[in-house]
């Protein structure tokens, strides 16, 4: 497998795991089977012109779009077995990790990888419990007519969602920890960004939760433009990043206007706070 690393922001980076061999159907485990199973269906469903079918999947879309990159980043790297571990420990095997050298730092790059595989376990173990405790409370749903239960798949989907991004945060852990990966700036990802960023060369920068608390970082700015996905997976030939990078950005675009209309918000209310403020002194004189 190789793993794709690349800045959205100049701070913010999408990871993403690139399976190079499939495995043959004969090999396939029963979940790979049962989600292999369930993407067929929601694809023929999406292909219908109307009906409860084509609604289910553009409500589904919608959820799904919103459902955090760095979970789809964790869930894109396989579970791993000790087999497995044991067998990578001993090859000695080292998984590429693709990046910008001419955007980013080469000792961020573990710096990235080790955030993400760290920072969400407690998170997604939690919610991963949470959907598991709250899927006896749907089956009730199944009593209504026509439709599936729609409550319990969707619960049953952050179910295993949750799991499949705490294992491959575990991988992903693993493969940090025993240094079995090797940082590879190539030309084709560079390219992207002298298209895409020209004049913001080395302008990734890690930064910690204290660091933007005390506000001592620069403003943030977006280094891979909306609509350039399908661009950016053809250059890298991914076609799996085209849908990972679009999520990613749109995300990125939205808390951000999110938080510039708070902001806006704040500095509209603070005159007539500090006026009315001003009355009540007054009123008291």
């Amino acid at each position: 497998m190789r793993i794709f690393l690349l800045p959205l922001t100049t701070r913010q980076a999408l990871v993403f795991c690139q399976r190079i061999t499939q495995k043959p159907a004969s090999q396939r485990s029963i979940l790979d089977k049962v989600n292999q199973k369930a993407t067929d269906t929601w694809a023929k469903w999406e292909r219908a012109e109307k009906g409860w079918q084509k609604q289910v999947v553009t409500y589904g879309n919608r959820a799904l779009q919103r459902i955090p990159y760095q979970e789809w980043a964790l869930k894109s790297f396989p579970p791993t077995t000790p087999d497995l571990q044991a067998e990578h420990i001993t090859e000695e095997k080292k998984f590429e990790v693709v990046y910008p050298g001419n955007i980013m730092q080469k000792e961020d790059v573990s710096k990235v990888l080790g955030r993400l595989a760290r920072d969400r376990k407690q998170l997604h173990f939690n919610r991963f419990i949470g959907s598991l405790v709250g899927m006896p409370f749907t089956i009730p749903f199944a009593l209504v007519p026509v439709v599936p239960n729609i409550p319990f798949f969707y619960v049953a989907y952050r179910c295993w969602s949750h799991w499949r991004a705490l294992k491959g945060s575990d991988h992903l852990d693993f493969i940090l920890d025993h240094r079995l990966f090797k940082t590879v700036s190539t030309p084709a990802i560079e390219g992207v960004y002298e298209q895409y960023a020209p004049y913001l060369k080395q302008s990734f920068e890690f930064v910690t939760r204290a660091q933007i608390e005390e506000g001592t970082v620069q403003k943030e700015q977006l280094l891979i433009p909306a609509g350039a996905h399908n661009t950016i997976a053809e250059t890298l030939e991914a076609p799996e990043l085209s849908g990972e990078i679009e999520r990613a950005v749109w995300q990125i675009e939205r808390t951000s206007k999110k938080a510039e209309e708070d902001q806006k918000q704040k500095q509209a209310s603070a005159p007539a706070q500090d006026g009315t403020a001003d009355e009540k002194h007054e009123e008291r004189r």
